[in-house]
């Protein structure tokens, strides 16, 4: 642990105290501070580097939260902290515990020991929120009617070390390989998230995103829309999902980004985080609602955050779309700037260099690059971003 700073208020700074940041990403933490005038210390794990200079940083310690959560409470702090914010998964436990030991506002850390492993948010969810079956590989042998199954990691995150284990015999094959991981019956059906933010228990639902994937056997996303298109029946059944599964763990503050089955009409909870969603979906909901989640999640634990001005809808519909190459090496991609002068495009990024090498997609940290793009139909949403990759020209050798 270096650069501790003395347990003092810094020199400027308001009365009422400044808030801890947990983690260098996203950009959007400690923009969202910024904006709403919240001076902040920063815990910066070693393994990451934060950008040189961040407007409302009051300094930096190098915390190594990712391997060790209980070191933040290690940490010399100011005497007025008025909150203890992370927007990371590393670091939502480690932003719990702290809250806790200070006595301010912050989820449980029940609540996000709970949503960080899969099992034990089956086990909690099992008699009240609908839920695919499910067991342990090596102590819980699935029925002939459990499969297909899909086998995970209890703690994994980006679709790390997924599997689908089609057949009994398949599954006898691989248990020694698999022992020790969650399995859970494999639901058909379509895929959505769910946007939301919790003031004391009262969770406000920002939107739900429809997922497109790789399918079998990774299960990589490819790309969200929001808003879903869905009946009003079948909203109503996945809010409703959502918010007994918020209730069930404990979930009372802050950001929460839930995955959802819809199977034969009836919502089912894949999984939740104490966290924003990932693959730019806080912006596309922001996009077409004005709800800036960020925002609204350090607003759930600080009460008296200096109001911004309420953002508009910038569009009826939005997308992010990663860019489909796989398999190939990437000589070189030229057009980007063209791409980003495209009607409705927001971002676009190519995530690889020169000479990298995209392999066949197991975990999403693996795709070169997205695009966000907005339109106010969905028609002329999908002709935006077949126009925006048209511009873009790789060449792979």
């Amino acid at each position: 642990m270096t650069a501790a700073i003395a347990p003092t208020l810094p020199e400027g700074a308001p009365a009422d105290g400044i808030a801890v940041l947990i983690g260098s990403r996203p950009a959007e933490g400690y923009e969202t501070l910024a904006r709403l005038g919240i001076p902040f210390l920063w815990l910066v794990d070693p393994v990451d580097e934060p950008p040189a200079s961040v407007p409302g940083a009051v300094g930096v310690v190098h915390v190594p939260f990712k391997s060790d959560p209980l070191s933040v409470l290690r940490v010399p702090l100011p005497d007025s902290v008025r909150a203890v914010l992370s927007f990371t998964e590393m670091g939502s436990l480690p932003a719990a515990m702290l809250s806790e030991a200070l006595g301010l506002p912050s989820v449980p850390v029940r609540a996000v020991v709970r949503a960080r492993n899969k099992l034990l948010m089956r086990r909690v969810l099992a008699d009240t929120v609908p839920g695919p079956a499910f067991g342990v590989v090596g102590t819980d042998t699935p029925g002939d009617k459990d499969f297909p199954l899909i086998v995970k990691p209890a703690e994994g995150t980006g679709s790390q070390g997924i599997a689908y284990v089609e057949t009994p015999g398949e599954y006898r094959d691989r248990a020694e390989e698999l022992t020790g991981a969650l399995w859970e019956q494999f639901l058909r059906g379509d895929e959505f998230s769910v946007e939301a933010v919790s003031f004391d228990g009262d969770h406000r639902i920002l939107g739900i995103t429809a997922k497109a994937t790789t399918g079998q056997p990774h299960f990589v996303e490819t790309g969200h829309e929001v808003p879903a298109l869905l009946p009003p029946e079948t909203e109503q059944a996945i809010t409703e999902c959502v918010r007994r599964c918020l209730d069930a763990l404990e979930i009372t503050l802050g950001a929460s980004h839930t995955e959802v089955m819809v199977s034969d009409g009836r919502a089912f909870v894949i999984e939740t985080h104490t966290r924003a969603g990932g693959d730019r979906i806080p912006l596309l909901t922001r996009l077409v609602s004005g709800a800036d989640q960020y925002e609204l999640a350090v607003r759930s634990v600080i009460p008296g955050a200096a109001p911004t001005p309420p953002e508009p809808a910038a569009y009826r519909h939005a997308a992010v779309h990663f860019l489909p190459w796989q398999d190939v090496r990437v000589a070189g991609v030229t057009g980007v700037e063209e791409c980003r002068a495209s009607d409705g495009v927001v971002e676009a990024y190519v995530e690889v260099a020169d000479g990298d090498s995209v392999p066949v997609w197991r975990y999403s940290h693996e795709r070169p690059g997205y695009l966000v793009v907005g339109a106010d139909e969905r028609a002329a949403l999908r002709q935006r971003i077949r126009d925006a990759e048209s511009r873009l020209h790789p060449r792979f050798g």
